[in-house]
C-alpha cells in the first residue's frame, strides 16, 4: 500500500500498533524498599513500639520539692512577662496561666522522674539564682552610692572651679594695680632725676662763727669746766642761795647772747 500524496509518514511506520502500558508495581516496590522500618509501620497503620529505656533509668526518682519550687519560680516569672505583653484583661489571663502552672507542677511532682544528677543541678541552679539575685541587689546599692559620691565630687569640683575663677580675677586686678604703681614709681624717678636743688651758696669760713668758737669767746677753757660743775651742783639742789641765783641769771644772759632769739621764743612758749 502506497502512502497518500503529501504524507511524510514512512510506509513501515504507517502500520505500527500503539504501545501497551506496562504495570507500575515495580516502582511502588522500590519506593517501599527505600522507606525506613518505622515509616513502614506507620504507613501500614501499625502502633509504634514503646520507647527504649535509657541506661540507668531505673535509678531515676521523682522531682524533689526544691526543684519544684525552682521550677515554680521560673514559671511565675514567665507568667508575669506574658501578662505584661498580652492586651486581653490581665485578671483572666493570669487565672488561666496559674491553672496551667498548677496542673503542670502537679504532673511533674507525680509522674515525671529525673536522674539524680539533674535533680542536684536544678537545686544548685535555684540556689545560684538566689545568690545572683542578692549580688544584683547589693550591686545596685553600691552603684547608687557611687552615683551619689560622684555627684558630690562633681559639686565640689564646680565649687573649686568657681573659687579658681574668682582668685584669677583678683590676681588680675592686683596685677593691674602693681603695674600702675610701677608706672607711678617710674614717673617719680624720672622727675627726681630731672629736678635740680637750688641751695644757697656756703658762707665763707672766715665769716662763719660756730657755736664752739662763740662759747670759747665768752668763757675761757680754764673757767668752763669749773663753771659747768657749779651749774650742775646748783641745778641738783632744791633750794639755792642768792649767789647761786645770781650765777644762774648770769648764765642765762650768756645763753641768750649765744643762741639768739630762738631760745627767747622757746621760753616764751614754755611760760605761756
Amino acid at each position: 500500500m502506497k502512502p497518500r500524496q503529501g504524507s511524510t509518514r514512512s510506509p513501515k511506520k504507517a502500520g505500527k500498533k500503539p504501545a501497551v502500558k506496562r504495570n507500575m508495581k515495580p516502582k511502588e516496590d522500590q519506593a517501599n524498599a527505600k522507606l525506613k522500618p518505622a515509616q513502614k509501620r506507620k504507613a501500614k497503620g501499625g502502633s509504634s513500639p514503646p520507647p527504649k529505656k535509657v541506661k540507668g533509668q531505673d535509678n531515676w526518682r521523682p522531682m524533689s520539692r526544691p526543684s519544684i519550687t525552682a521550677l515554680e519560680n521560673i514559671l511565675d516569672l514567665a507568667i508575669l512577662t506574658t501578662i505584661t505583653l498580652k492586651r486581653m484583661p490581665k485578671s483572666l489571663s493570669q487565672e488561666h496561666l496559674i491553672k496551667i502552672k498548677k496542673g503542670f507542677l502537679a504532673e511533674c511532682l507525680a509522674n515525671i522522674r529525673v536522674p539524680p544528677q539533674k535533680r542536684s543541678n536544678l537545686e544548685y541552679s535555684s540556689h545560684q539564682y538566689q545568690e545572683e539575685t542578692k549580688k544584683s541587689k547589693e550591686g545596685r546599692k553600691s552603684l547608687n552610692s557611687l552615683e551619689e559620691d560622684l555627684k558630690n565630687v562633681v559639686k565640689a569640683l564646680e565649687k573649686l572651679e568657681q573659687q579658681n575663677e574668682t582668685l584669677q580675677h583678683q590676681c588680675s586686678v592686683l596685677r593691674d594695680q602693681v603695674e600702675e604703681e610701677e608706672e607711678k614709681a617710674k614717673q617719680l624717678l624720672e622727675l627726681t632725676g630731672r629736678t635740680v636743688l637750688n641751695l644757697p651758696p656756703p658762707r665763707a669760713q672766715m665769716e662763719e662763727s660756730t657755736l664752739k668758737a662763740r662759747m670759747r669767746e665768752i668763757l675761757p677753757d680754764s673757767d668752763s669746766e669749773h663753771l659747768a660743775q657749779k651749774l650742775g651742783e646748783i641745778l641738783q639742789k632744791s633750794e639755792t642761795s642768792n649767789d647761786e641765783q645770781a650765777l644762774l641769771l648770769q648764765a642765762q644772759k650768756q645763753a641768750d647772747q649765744l643762741f639768739g632769739p630762738a631760745i627767747g621764743l622757746n621760753r616764751a612758749l614754755q611760760s605761756s
